[in-house]
Order: C-alpha cells, then sequence, then structure tokens
C-alpha cells in the first residue's frame, strides 16, 4: 500500500525531530509510534503499521531523542523533558487537524520498553486526545502514581514469555488503573511474538480507537 506521507519536525534545543505521517484513504484514527534513543525495534514496527494501514489507520514513527543525546545514560528516562516533546508532537497534530491539513482524527499511542511509562504518563494528561495505549514491556508504575490514578485510555501490555518483570508490574499497577487494562504473553519464538503482537495491536485499535 503506497501512502502518501505528511513530513512532521519538531525543533528541540541543538536539532530537530522529524516524522512522516502517513494516511490511508478514509483513515479511521492515528497511531502514534514513540521511541526514546531508538528502542523501537524497526522490524516489528514497519509490520505492524503496514496491518494498522490495512486496518484503516494512520502512522507516525518518531524518536523523541536526537542523535547527541542518546549517548547521556538516563537520556531515556528523563520522562519530564521526553513528556514535553511528546506533548508538543501532539499538539502539531491537532494544529494540523485544525486548519484542515490533515483529517480529524482519534489518536493512539504505540511504544515499548523504556518509553512505556512516558507514553502512560502524556495519555493521563491529555485523556481527551489519547483514545488508546499499546505498550511492549517496560515499566507501567514509572510514570507515577498520580497519573496511574486518572488514565482512561484503554491499555494493552504485551510482556515477552520471559519478562517477568513488566508482568508482575502491570498487576501491581492494575490496583490504581481505572480504565480498561489487558496483559498478553508473548510467544518465546521471536517471528511468533511478532506475529501475535502486531495482530492484537491491530484488534485493540480497532476496538478501542476505530468504533
Amino acid at each position: 500500500m503506497m501512502l502518501d506521507p505528511y513530513p512532521l519536525s519538531l525543533a528541540v534545543p541543538h536539532g530537530a525531530l522529524h516524522g512522516d505521517l502517513l494516511l490511508p484513504d478514509k483513515a479511521r484514527g492515528i497511531a502514534l509510534f514513540v521511541a526514546a534513543g531508538g528502542t523501537e525495534k524497526q522490524a516489528a514496527h514497519g509490520h505492524a503499521a503496514e496491518l494498522l494501514h490495512h486496518h484503516g489507520f494512520g502512522t507516525l514513527a518518531i524518536d523523541l531523542l536526537i542523535e547527541s543525546e542518546r549517548h547521556f545514560a538516563d537520556a531515556e528516562s528523563h520522562l519530564p523533558q521526553l513528556a514535553e516533546r511528546l506533548l508538543a508532537v501532539i499538539h502539531q497534530l491537532h494544529r494540523r487537524m485544525e486548519i484542515e491539513e490533515i483529517p480529524t482524527l482519534p489518536l493512539g499511542l504505540i511504544a515499548a520498553h523504556e518509553a512505556t511509562p512516558l507514553v502512560v504518563r502524556v495519555a493521563a494528561q491529555r485523556d481527551q486526545d489519547i483514545g488508546v495505549l499499546v505498550c511492549h514491556g517496560g515499566l507501567v508504575d514509572l510514570a507515577g502514581l498520580q497519573y496511574l490514578k486518572v488514565l482512561q485510555a484503554p491499555l494493552l501490555l504485551f510482556a515477552d514469555s520471559d519478562d517477568e518483570v513488566a508482568a508482575r508490574n502491570l498487576q501491581r499497577a492494575k490496583q490504581y488503573l481505572p480504565g480498561v487494562v489487558e496483559m498478553e504473553r508473548l510467544p518465546a519464538a521471536t517471528d511468533a511474538a511478532m506475529i501475535v503482537a502486531t495482530e492484537h495491536t491491530a484488534r485493540w485499535f480497532d476496538r478501542h480507537l476505530g468504533r
């Protein structure tokens, strides 16, 4: 499926963040793939984006760190700075919707590992704007208890077959989460895990964002 890109650029100190929004015809929503420091798995992202396009969802992948910042050990966990940048990206998308440069569509966030608490925090802050969350691994409770308690977006967390830390962390956090929360354990085989994750991600978006 060939899609025309809508370039997005956000100025940050000492550089800029870049991404391309890809929209299928009659799109039903936008999936924003969030990375911090290049942690997202490119193959998995590409497969998930393609499936989401076939389900009628646009996609935007953006790394919230510029190249020079990735050398700092704590850059991926600097939640206040990363949250500010992600909020700015969301604001720019909404601004483009307001001026009718792109269609007005609901947004969902997809993240993995270190970016998981980031998207939980941002979704809690912008509960009117973020309709769904999908996370792969990561520690949900690092978002902060005050954000967990107000998160409304339905959250799907994938845990790798050997990732007991993420699974136990979500179980502890669930008592504070008022919205819909589900966890899916992934198969041990990498290819099978990617297929399960992408198919369940598309279904989660269909269920909660594409109605």
